[in-house]
């Protein structure tokens, strides 16, 4: 996994859960030195990213599922503003994002690391109200997903109805996301 994600998760921790001194010690906590630093463009382990919500998720008394969804609300507008150059100025709203980011995105990103396994992202947009995104990826972080399409429409003021109607954990070979706007 991409370096900019443990920055993210950084941010997160830092923000929303007790600052610098808690990053210090979910790092330690994890197995890593407690001022170890993750270069953005660099590829770490997939598991050292996992280990570090894990500690987090120990030190909050919460399931790991709750804290990587939680995560990826944060994460979600964190995206769209680092990656702002790949998004499209008509891709301003969820659900083109989500049907945007798993192909073109994630193509032009990697297009020089061809090694690199970013997560399979797509979507099939049902109408403009009804949208269902497809996951997969040997990392398994659909809570992740689930927290990010929240945290997109929370960023964006469009309020979602999200359903995983299938899931790697339980045996699919993808997650499977429903996703209604309400207002």
């Amino acid at each position: 996994m991409y370096g900019v994600m443990f920055g993210f998760l950084r941010e997160y921790v830092i923000k929303k859960h007790g600052g610098e001194e808690t990053w210090h010690s979910l790092l330690k906590a994890s197995g890593e030195s407690a001022y170890k630093m993750h270069f953005a463009t660099k590829d770490y382990p997939d598991a050292e990213i996992v280990a570090i919500a894990t500690s987090a998720a120990t030190a909050l008394k919460m399931p790991l599922a709750d804290v990587l969804e939680d995560f990826g609300s944060y994460v979600g507008p964190r995206l769209i503003e680092f990656y702002h150059p790949y998004i499209e100025n008509n891709d301003q709203d969820v659900f083109s994002i989500v049907q945007y980011a798993g192909g073109h995105i994630h193509d032009q990103l990697h297009e020089h690391n061809p090694e690199r396994k970013p997560p399979q992202l797509s979507a099939d947009i049902i109408d403009p109200e009804h949208m269902t995104a497809h996951y997969k990826s040997e990392r398994k972080l659909c809570a992740v997903v689930r927290g990010v399409l929240r945290g997109l429409g929370e960023k964006l003021g469009e309020g979602l109805y999200i359903t995983e109607t299938q899931c790697m954990h339980n045996g699919a070979d993808e997650c499977r996301f429903d996703v209604t706007k309400i207002d």
